[in-house]
């Protein structure tokens, strides 16, 4: 009998995913052909969509990305594939992971340059690893600590943490406590990725931090973590004269998931500043709350590209069928990197009722 029920359920889940296709053929179409642009962010915003709907919907796209001349979109395609249940792509990230640029003996500026955009690539790929808990790159991950780059390195420690090794986090806790404001802020950043519940009460001293990149960093990662206690001061954050921070405790107190919040993210929606209240308005949703969703409507009528962007994404995982044609036009933008974001939230919504 439960195997009559899957088979049921799994020719139901390939019937709906038909009908989705069929339905918005437009704005699957627009994805599609994003991955084949030449412009790398448009492939980057394919990519992204791509994992938000399915990855299996986009196999063919995705395995041909793992042979762009962007790293950044090999390792984004290889990380979708990877969910999607194919590993073809970790082999890629490994590769990238073990890179590296050769220096002369007295570096050029533009040398220097290109090691430090290595570098970059590199951490991501290091993260990639850790976030989908690829065992089987323990020891390279291990051996890449060892990187000349500190981003290098930290980025595989928090990924070895991720995948069981707990020697990491104490080196980042007590990093916490670094002279340097940036070392505590990628430390407290580092254990939010991390996650050991271990560490809060070292990463709750960092919300009095006078750095405002330590303490949205240690406030990000009490969130993560759940840490009611925290959720006082965090709110405190809701009412700072600077707007990141706002924007910061409002995320922060999304995932926390505390209903006490409620009221006080109300009242952010009236802030002047409109990333803050869109990042309220998620942190609503989060909670139960869709009050914030005519203002993320409005915001799409504006003239700021960057908070369309922002409040697509949030729309994405928030906006219900009856809110598709709203975004439906911007689905036919010029812009193609807002197309597809458009057409991810649609797609995204048609499922919801």
């Amino acid at each position: 009998m439960k195997k009559i029920y899957f088979v049921l359920a799994f020719a139901s889940f390939l019937i709906s995913g038909q009908a989705l296709a069929k339905n918005n053929q437009a704005e699957f179409k627009v994805i599609r052909a994003g991955f084949a642009d030449i412009d790398r962010d448009v492939r980057l915003a394919s990519c992204e969509a791509a994992g938000a709907i399915s990855g299996k919907e986009f196999s063919s796209e995705l395995s041909g990305a793992l042979s762009d001349q962007v790293d950044q979109v090999k390792i984004r395609a290889a990380v979708v594939l990877y969910k999607a249940g194919d590993a073809s792509g970790i082999p890629v990230i490994r590769k990238i992971l073990t890179s590296a640029v050769k220096l002369s003996d007295n570096p050029t500026p533009l040398e220097r340059a290109r090691a430090i955009a290595r570098g970059t690539i590199k951490v991501e790929a290091a993260r990639a690893l850790g976030d989908i808990k690829d065992t089987s790159s323990v020891s390279l991950l291990k051996s890449m600590t060892e990187d000349m780059d500190g981003r290098v390195s930290d980025a595989c420690l928090v990924s070895l943490a991720k995948l069981g090794d707990s020697s990491a986090k104490d080196q980042f806790v007590s990093a916490l406590e670094s002279t340097k404001q940036e070392v505590r802020a990628k430390a407290a950043e580092a254990l939010g990725d991390i996650g050991d519940t271990v560490t809060i009460p070292a990463l709750r001293k960092r919300l009095k931090d006078w750095n405002r990149d330590a303490k949205n960093a240690a406030a990000i990662a009490l969130g993560k973590m759940k840490d009611k206690e925290s959720e006082p001061l965090i709110k405190e954050m809701l009412w700072d004269k600077d707007e990141i921070v706002r924007e910061k405790a409002a995320t922060a107190l999304g995932y926390m998931g505390e209903e006490s919040s409620l009221e006080a993210l109300k009242k952010v929606m009236e802030d002047t500043n409109g990333f803050v209240r869109i990042a309220a308005a998620e942190a609503l949703h989060k909670l139960g709350d869709d009050s914030g969703r005519e203002f993320l409507l409005r915001v799409l009528k504006s003239e700021d590209r960057d908070a369309k962007l922002r409040a697509l994404d949030v729309l994405s995982v928030t906006a219900s069928a009856k809110e598709v044609p709203q975004m439906q036009k911007l689905a036919e933008n010029k812009d193609k990197v807002l197309a597809i974001k458009a057409s991810k939230a649609v797609i995204m919504a048609s499922k919801r009722k």
